[in-house]
């Protein structure tokens, strides 16, 4: 035991910053859920409870929720957790936050199997263990981070396989397919990231593979389980409907471009030529080129980010300590490593922003941080090759860890100190406040309409009322949980637009909504306000009897 902990100790040290850093106040910071977490927690209620979602479908292998239909393995990952702590904020964040801190871990495995080097190992799960980006989805139930851990279990497993004999090959073989296969139900750039980078790994090991085809029929058989589980899902309408509301290919403002310019070059008697560079399938090609390349701005990565859930206040998803380090880590990566660890890593780096890649909205930190831990390698690459060649070695470990400690010490001061006072209405807060003094208010009213500008106001009342998922389901369920979402109703409660002056002469009603739906004249029960001040919300009596 001595000698382990002895071995070991940094590791250890690393994965307990790993696990301070995601679950302090993991309840409380972000300030609020947001609707997709709310959803992953009122469905795993309901299924702890009935089997059954907030559809009332039973046991489904994918999530209807706001009609974008969720991959199910983070939902069914919750509901343990919500079986040991209740129906709460640390119950749904939970299982992210654990997976974040195993993936910190087999980091270290899976970098110590491609360099055979403790200290580039130890490096590369330390850089994860503080990543703004792996600490701002590690500490929220978005399905990305968790698929993060999935690639980097699932690349330490063949690694592993690869270098071992027999028997053995088909276990770690077979924890492979298992890795892989679970993020193909994690995550929706899981699909596409999981068969490009795995048929990669299948083409560099080709020659090992062939030699010990015996040993990898179960593996197969694994796969080919997820693959027909899978298939059947991604083909129908609506596994469908997530990548048709996401994808360049569903808008159809580029054909519309494209026809335009093969008419002006109609009228330039240059008809042919236009059907040629104006061809429909040619425009998107820049679009997607763009996005590619949007993903490794600057700006994006250690400036900015992209929207408010995604980053602390003035920082990006790297820190800019980072930057030369990883430029450094890719130089010596290419110069000084062997041809198959180059091929994995860039592998995984060049297909990380693929999916992301033919999507509008980008650059989107959520759907390509399936990019880690491959930022990590590089910077870790870069300060132990640099620490090698530099002769000053004390004073290169000073003032690069004296910067990398203000970075760090900057990003802890702006994630808990500023990030809930400026991004309290991006995180959505003062749902929670309102549903249960709705509730409580609820008795002398004969309905309370909630205003659908709350954006998916229904799954909140819900998840913080835990109302009941049997009774739920009774009552009729989730009507529709995307474009339609003004027929959910339960109990008391209507989910549907206001319009006051009407509304408050039909029967006695209590309105929750925006303060723009509200007349100046309106009798605000309860003004609720975002964390820096701002209006958020009001509680309104309609103080009208039935005409």
């Amino acid at each position: 035991m001595n000698k382990f902990l002895k071995n070991n100790f940094l590791l250890l040290v690393i994965i307990l910053i790993a696990f301070v850093l995601r679950f302090y106040e993991l309840g409380k910071n972000p300030p609020s859920l947001n609707w997709d977490e709310t959803a992953h927690g009122y469905n795993a209620y309901s299924i702890l409870k009935t089997d059954k979602d907030e559809y009332g479908y039973k046991l489904p292998l994918f999530f209807r929720s706001f009609d974008d239909y969720k991959p199910p393995l983070y939902t069914y990952l919750v509901v343990p957790s919500v079986f040991i702590f209740g129906l709460s904020d640390l119950a749904v964040r939970f299982p992210s936050a654990t997976l974040g801190v195993f993936a910190v871990l087999f980091t270290y495995f899976m970098v110590l199997e491609l360099f055979k080097k403790k200290e580039i190992a130890l490096l590369a799960s330390l850089f994860l263990a503080i990543s703004p980006w792996h600490l701002q989805f590690s500490r929220v139930a978005f399905e990305t981070n968790s698929a993060t851990f999935w690639s980097v279990l699932g690349t330490w497993a063949f690694l592993r396989g690869i270098r071992s004999k027999n028997r053995k090959m088909t276990l770690w073989f077979s924890l492979c397919a298992l890795a892989f296969g679970a993020n193909l139900f994690m995550y929706h750039n899981a699909r596409v990231f999981i068969p490009m980078y795995s048929l990669a790994l299948l083409i560099l090991f080709k020659d090992r593979l062939l030699k010990v085809k015996k040993y990898l029929i179960a593996p197969a058989i694994i796969s080919v389980i997820f693959i027909i589980v899978l298939f059947p899902i991604i083909t129908s309408v609506s596994g469908q409907l997530r990548y048709k509301g996401t994808t360049v290919f569903g808008d159809v403002s580029p054909l519309y471009k494209a026809s335009e310019k093969i008419l002006e070059d109609e009228n330039q008697n240059q008809l042919l030529f236009g059907k040629i560079f104006h061809n429909r399938r040619l425009v998107y090609v820049p679009i997607i080129v763009q996005n590619y390349i949007s993903h490794l701005t600057p700006t994006f990565l250690f400036f900015t980010a992209d929207m408010e859930r995604h980053h602390a206040p003035l920082m990006g998803l790297l820190y800019l300590w980072d930057l030369p380090f990883i430029l450094a880590g890719i130089y010596f990566l290419i110069k000084n490593w062997e041809l198959k660890t180059k091929v994995i890593i860039f592998a995984w780096f060049l297909l990380a922003p693929v999916a992301s890649s033919v999507t509008w909205g980008t650059p989107h930190a959520l759907r390509s941080e399936i990019y880690l831990p491959t930022f990590q390698i590089f910077t870790a690459l870069g300060v132990y090759t640099l620490f090698i060649y530099i002769k000053q070695k004390k004073i290169f470990i000073f003032l690069t860890s004296s910067a990398l400690l203000l970075n760090f010490l900057f990003y802890l001061h702006q994630y808990y100190v500023h990030m809930p006072q400026e991004y309290s209405k991006s995180w959505l807060f003062g749902r929670k406040e309102a549903a249960i003094l709705s509730e409580s208010l609820k008795k002398d009213y004969d309905r309370v309409i909630v205003s659908t500008k709350l954006e998916q106001p229904h799954e909140f009342w819900l998840y913080y009322l835990k109302y009941d998922p049997a009774t739920y389901q009774r009552e009729g369920g989730t009507v529709s949980g995307g474009f339609l979402e003004e027929r959910n109703k339960f109990d008391k409660y209507l989910f549907k637009p206001i319009e006051y002056s009407k509304q408050k002469q039909e029967a006695r009603s209590l309105f929750v909504g925006i303060p723009s739906e509200f007349p100046n004249d309106a009798q605000v029960i309860k003004k609720i306000n975002y964390l820096n001040g701002e209006p958020a919300i009001f509680i309104v009596d309609g103080n009208s009897q039935p005409i």
